[in-house]
């Protein structure tokens, strides 16, 4: 699925695990490209942003690009602790989250050995 629409880049903030979150607010749009945006929440997609025209060729170098699924890039132990950190956010704890990570990660830990015969 493809939707070209105008927009501003309205802002740019760091996060914890060292992404970036980008604020993108569009002009008007249609229903149907709105429709096509509601679909792409959450999804991996490729972004092109330029303040020029897009020439074909430019687009035609991005469509050639793969798209990364997140989970196939990190390993296993990647994929848990930052699984543990959106659950740490969620949850709103007090602690800080390298206190909440130990804790998480020593209760998995036990969990399994417990399970070890002899």
């Amino acid at each position: 699925m493809k939707i070209v629409f105008d927009a501003t880049l309205e802002g740019l903030s760091t996060r914890m695990d060292d992404t970036i979150k980008v604020v993108i607010g569009t002009q008007e749009v249609t229903a149907e490209q709105g429709l096509a945006l509601l679909k792409l929440r959450g999804k991996f997609c490729k972004v092109m942003l330029s303040d020029t025209a897009i020439e074909q060729k430019e687009i035609d170098a991005v469509d050639s690009l793969p798209i990364k699924d997140e989970s196939s890039n990190k390993s296993n132990s990647q994929r848990l602790r930052s699984v543990l950190f959106i659950n740490w956010q969620q949850s709103k704890q007090t602690t800080n989250f390298d206190d909440y990570y130990n804790s998480e990660m020593n209760r998995i830990i036990d969990h399994y050995k417990s399970k070890l015969n002899g």
